[in-house]
C-alpha cells in the first residue's frame, strides 16, 4: 500500500520523471501534470496528500496554480519549487497557504525530508481532527443516553408518548412529530400523538405501510423520508415493531443528515424499550382485572382507562363514543336455565360482541345482565355502526336446554363525547335515558326488527282505508292509532305543496348548523324539478349534511357533492312521499300517501325508530354507508 497520493506540476519532462523516480522509490505513488490548468483537471477526479507545483510554467504559474488548488480544497497540502530567487514570490506564495518553499537546484535527502515532515504533520493533523471528531460524537451520544434516560421513569402511556416525542424533537433540532403504536405484528399503526407543528390528516389516523415502508420499519434502523425532510424512527423490541416515530421540519436547515440517524438510533432503543415496558406493564393490569366471564373488565379498571382516554380526546381533539348493552330478559333466563348454562350463553353473548369490537376498544361488566363499551377515536356515526353490528351479531342468540329455547333479548344504546357529556357521570345518564326510550320506541313496539323497509312503512301507513275525515279533522283506525304516543309520532293531514315546504324547511337548517354532520333521504318522481326547488343548493354545499334523492324517472348527474340523485326502478319511491333526517342530536321521519292533493300519512321524532328505518334502507339498496 503506498504512503501516500503525491501530484508533481512542472512543465518540463525531466523534472517531472525526477519526482516520479525519487518518490515512487519510497513507496509514494506519483501523478504528474505538465501544467497547472492539466493539474486542475486531475484534482477534480482524485483526492491528494501533497501537491508540489513549478513556480515558473507557461500559461498558471506556481502561484496561481496554488491559488487555484487551495479554493477547490483549502486544506489541501501545497509545496512549491523554483530555480529563481524571487523573495516576493516566496512571500506571496506563503500566504497563500503554501505548506513549504523550495529552490532548484533539489537536493533528493532534503527534498525527501521536507515531504515525510509535511505528511507526517498532516498525519497528526488527521489523528487529532478524527479524536475531536470522536469525542464530540461520545459526547453527543451520553448526552442522549442522559435525556433519555427520563423515559424509563415514565409509566403512563401518554405521557411516555409526549415525552419521546418532545425528546426527540430537541435531539434532532425538528419542528414537529407524531408517534404511532404497532397493532398485531406491525401490520398497521395506529396515531397515539402528535406534538410541535406536525399535521396528520383524518386519513392518517390509522397508518397502513407499504411493502417498501415495511422494509424500513422491519429493518429496526432510523431512514430519511421525503427528501430529508422527514425522519422515520421504527421503534423495535427484537425484531417486532412496538412503535413508529415519524419526525418532520428541520430547524434552521434544508433536510435532515447522517448525524440526524446516528441519534435518532441511540434514542430510539430507550424510547423502545420503555415503550415495551410500559405497554407490557399495562397489559399484565389488564388481564389481571379481568371479570368473572373474563371477556370483560370490572368498572374499577373501566372508569380509569376511560377518564384517561376523556383526558386523550380533550387534549387532542378528539372524539370518544360509550355504549351500553343490557339483556332484558336476564331474570326470566335465570330462573328457566342452571348457572353452568346461563354463563355458558352469557359468555356465547360476550364472544360475539368481542368480534364485532376494535382491539381498541374495551368492555367492562357492570352486573351479569349489563355491560359497557368504550370506543375510542369514535364519533356519534360511528358508535350507531358498532351499534347495528351488535344487534345483528346478537339477533338469533338464545339458550337452551332439553327442555326449552329462550331468545336472549338484548338492547345496545350509545353516548357520545363531547356531544352527549364531558365525563362518565352524564354520559351515562343520557345512556339510561335513552335505553329507557327504547323500550317504547315505535320500532320495538311495531316489532319492525325483521321487516323489510318497505314492509315497516307499510305497517306504519296503513291504507287508505284506515283514514277518516270527520269535518276537517283526520281519524286513523285502532291499529294505526297504537303507533302515536301524543309527544313524538303523529298522524297528520296536509296539502302536496307543504311537503317541499317541510324538506326546504329542513335545507335551512342545514345550512344554518353547517358543522353538524347529518343525513337526509327525500324519496322523489322526478329528480329536476326537485332540484328547481331547492333555493339553497349552494349554500348546503358548505354544509356537512348530504341530500339523498332516491327512485327518479331517470339517471341524473349533477355537478353538486351534498345533493345526491339515486335513481332506484321500484315504484315504491315515487308511490310514498317520505323524507328521513338524522344527526347526532336530532331525529325526524315522515311517511306519507297522496289522496286528493293532499297528504296523509305518519310522522315522528322517535331517534331509534329513525336510525333503524336508515339502516334498513341503506342495507336494502346498498346505499352509500354514512354510519
Amino acid at each position: 500500500m503506498a504512503k501516500g497520493r503525491i501530484l508533481a506540476i512542472d512543465d518540463e519532462n525531466f523534472f517531472r520523471r525526477f519526482y516520479q523516480d525519487l518518490l515512487g522509490a519510497e513507496g509514494y505513488l506519483v501523478r504528474t501534470a505538465a501544467s497547472g490548468e492539466e493539474a486542475l483537471e486531475v484534482l477534480k477526479g482524485e483526492p491528494f496528500d501533497l501537491i508540489i507545483t513549478d513556480m515558473q510554467m507557461p500559461g498558471m504559474d506556481g502561484l496561481a496554480t496554488a491559488e487555484a488548488i487551495r479554493r477547490l480544497n483549502p486544506d489541501q497540502e501545497v509545496m512549491v519549487v523554483t530555480a529563481h530567487k524571487d523573495v516576493e514570490k516566496a512571500v506571496a506564495t506563503m500566504k497563500s497557504g503554501v505548506s513549504e518553499y523550495l529552490l532548484k537546484p533539489i537536493n533528493p535527502e532534503e527534498f525527501l525530508h521536507v515531504v515525510n515532515r509535511i505528511l507526517f504533520g498532516q498525519t497528526l493533523r488527521s489523528e487529532h481532527g478524527k479524536l475531536v471528531r470522536e469525542n464530540i460524537e461520545l459526547s453527543s451520544i451520553l448526552s442522549t443516553f442522559q435525556n433519555c434516560l427520563k423515559f424509563l421513569r415514565v409509566e403512563d402511556l401518554d405521557r411516555l408518548g409526549d415525552l419521546i416525542l418532545d425528546t426527540l424533537m430537541e435531539l434532532l433540532k425538528a419542528e414537529g412529530g407524531v408517534l404511532w403504536l404497532a397493532g398485531y405484528r406491525g401490520i398497521n399503526f395506529r396515531r397515539h400523538c402528535l406534538r410541535g407543528l406536525a399535521r396528520v390528516s383524518g386519513a392518517e389516523e390509522v397508518l397502513t405501510p407499504g411493502e417498501q415502508d415495511r422494509r424500513i420499519i422491519l429493518a429496526g434502523e432510523p431512514a430519511l423520508a421525503a427528501g430529508g425532510k422527514k425522519v422515520w424512527i421504527p421503534l423495535c423490541q427484537g425484531v417486532e415493531p412496538v412503535a413508529l416515530v415519524q419526525m418532520e421540519a428541520p430547524m434552521g436547515r434544508p433536510a435532515f443528515g447522517p448525524r440526524d440517524l446516528k441519534v435518532a438510533a441511540a434514542a430510539s432503543e430507550f424510547a423502545a424499550s420503555a415503550l415495551s415496558n410500559v405497554l407490557r406493564y399495562r397489559s399484565l393490569e389488564q388481564k389481571s382485572l379481568r371479570a368473572d366471564q373474563g371477556m370483560a373488565y370490572n368498572m374499577a379498571f373501566f372508569r380509569d382507562f376511560l377518564d384517561k382516554e376523556l383526558q386523550t380526546a380533550r387534549r387532542y381533539g378528539r372524539n370518544l363514543s360509550l355504549l351500553r348493552l343490557s339483556v332484558d330478559n336476564y331474570p326470566e333466563l335465570k330462573v328457566a336455565f342452571r348457572e353452568k348454562e346461563l354463563e355458558l350463553g352469557i359468555t356465547q353473548m360476550l364472544g360475539k360482541v368481542q368480534e364485532v369490537l376494535r382491539d381498541a376498544d374495551i368492555m367492562a361488566m357492570v352486573s351479569p345482565s349489563e355491560y359497557y363499551m368504550l370506543l375510542p377515536e369514535t364519533d356519534f356515526w360511528g358508535s350507531l355502526m358498532t351499534q347495528k353490528r351488535i344487534r345483528k351479531a346478537l339477533k338469533d342468540l338464545s339458550l337452551s336446554d332439553m327442555r326449552r329455547s329462550l331468545a336472549v333479548q338484548t338492547a345496545v344504546r350509545g353516548a357520545s363525547f363531547p356531544v352527549d357529556g364531558q365525563n362518565f357521570e352524564e354520559l351515562s345518564q343520557v345512556l339510561t335515558r335513552r335505553l329507557a326510550r327504547l323500550k317504547e320506541s315505535l320500532f320495538q313496539k311495531g316489532a319492525m326488527q325483521a321487516a323489510p323497509f318497505w314492509s315497516a312503512v307499510e305497517q306504519i301507513l296503513g291504507t287508505p282505508k284506515d283514514y277518516r275525515f270527520n269535518g276537517g279533522a283526520l281519524q286513523v283506525s285502532k291499529r294505526l292509532a297504537t303507533f302515536e304516543d301524543g309527544l313524538q309520532s303523529r298522524f297528520f293531514r296536509m296539502s302536496a305543496d307543504r311537503f317541499e315546504e317541510v324538506l326546504r324547511a329542513f335545507c335551512r337548517e342545514v345550512v344554518e348548523s353547517c358543522r353538524t354532520r347529518g343525513i337526509i333521504y327525500r324519496g322523489c318522481g322526478d329528480f329536476d324539478q326537485v332540484r328547481k326547488g331547492l333555493s339553497l343548493l349552494e349554500a348546503q354545499e358548505r354544509s356537512a349534511t348530504t341530500l339523498y334523492l332516491l327512485g327518479g324517472d331517470r339517471r341524473v348527474h349533477w355537478d353538486v357533492q351534498k345533493t345526491v340523485p339515486i335513481h332506484i326502478e321500484e315504484p315504491q319511491f315515487r308511490k310514498y312521499p317520505f323524507l328521513i333526517y338524522l344527526t347526532e342530536d336530532q331525529a325526524y321521519a315522515l311517511f306519507a300517501h297522496q289522496h286528493k292533493g293532499e297528504l296523509i300519512g305518519f310522522h315522528t321524532s322517535d331517534f331509534y325508530f329513525v336510525e333503524n328505518m336508515i339502516a334498513k334502507l341503506q342495507e336494502q339498496y346498498q346505499l352509500q354507508t354514512q354510519i
